[in-house]
């Protein structure tokens, strides 16, 4: 990446300094449900819709990993897995990929989850048990979703948190 690219990044990452509280709240909200669905912030999104690479700060930070990664192009008939045959393509209509989950709630109250995976019924809601500093909690899961349909859920559940948060 370039110098000049990441003294961009810096000055835009510093623009939430003299942001409200409920911004900046709705902002981090909204890059931890990103973050826990897709493994990549709200930011590395747009790195990589902007580089067209594959990028993603928090793996450089944790693991060591470059920032941005150039995506492998596919010509047809590229194997999708290492040591699988390839399989060249029969037609060329666009497929739906639905490999998505969200996490809507999480309780420890079994009945409240079972309350709103009810309400999430028709995006295929599950409870599924999670163990949390010790102690059981029920999240409630949906998916699963394409991506652009997980990233407007995931949006739609960070605006609805934003308010209750300033209610407080």
């Amino acid at each position: 990446m370039r110098v000049g690219s990441l003294w961009l990044i810096g000055l835009l990452s510093m623009g939430g300094c003299g942001l409200p509280p409920a911004v900046a709240i709705g902002s981090y909200a909204a890059d931890g449900v990103s973050y826990l669905a897709t493994g990549k912030t709200v930011t590395d999104h747009g790195l990589s819709a902007a580089t067209g690479e594959d990028c993603a700060v928090i793996g450089h930070l944790v693991q060591g990993k470059p920032i941005c990664a150039v995506i492998a192009a596919r010509g047809p008939g590229a194997p999708l897995e290492p040591g699988k045959k390839s399989v060249p393509s029969q037609t060329t209509t666009a497929v739906l990929v639905k490999d998505r989950y969200v996490r809507v709630g999480s309780f420890l109250d079994a009945d409240k989850a079972a309350r709103l995976a009810k309400l999430y019924s028709l995006l295929d809601a599950v409870v599924v048990p999670a163990e949390v500093g010790g102690r059981q909690f029920h999240r409630v899961v949906v998916g699963p979703l394409s991506a652009e349909d997980a990233a407007l859920l995931e949006a739609r559940l960070a605006a609805e948190a934003a308010p209750r948060r300033r209610r407080g």
